[in-house]
């Protein structure tokens, strides 16, 4: 298949599909000026994408594809790893948000403690602020 329908059957573009060459995760066979695909270059771009979409920078991929490339079995352990890796970063971040959620709930009592007394009440939304948009015109 040509590059064009390989980036509509992988929900791709050609743009992305010729950057993943340049990076070297795809390497299609080669007809005169024509790049052909087959299936596994269909699969791999859609696990480039997926993989994509759960937060993997195209550098990130490169060693497991390079190792593909040269390996005939898929080194599954380095893509475990990967993963794995990836799940340790996304639970700090997810950690690093929940102290920033305490912080700003700290910062609000802090903020209503110190005000209410100066405003005489603590804020309480005008019926403008809670209606419905299609209320208000």
């Amino acid at each position: 298949m040509y590059i064009g329908e390989l980036a509509r059957l992988s929900g791709s573009t050609p743009k992305a599909i010729r950057l993943y060459e340049q990076l070297g995760l795809l390497t299609p066979q080669r007809s005169g000026s024509y790049r052909l695909y087959t299936a596994h270059h269909l699969t791999l771009v859609q696990m480039i994408r997926s993989a994509q979409s759960v937060g993997f920078k195209l550098g990130e991929m490169s060693e497991l594809l390079a190792a593909k490339q040269h390996q005939a079995p898929f080194p599954l352990a380095l893509a475990n790893q990967g993963i794995e890796l990836k799940r340790l970063e996304l639970q700090a971040q997810i950690l690093a948000l929940q102290s920033r959620e305490q912080r700003l709930t700290q910062l609000q009592q802090q903020i209503n403690l110190q005000f209410a007394s100066v405003a005489g009440a603590a804020f309480i939304p005008c019926s403008e602020d809670v209606a419905p948009a299609s209320a208000r015109q």
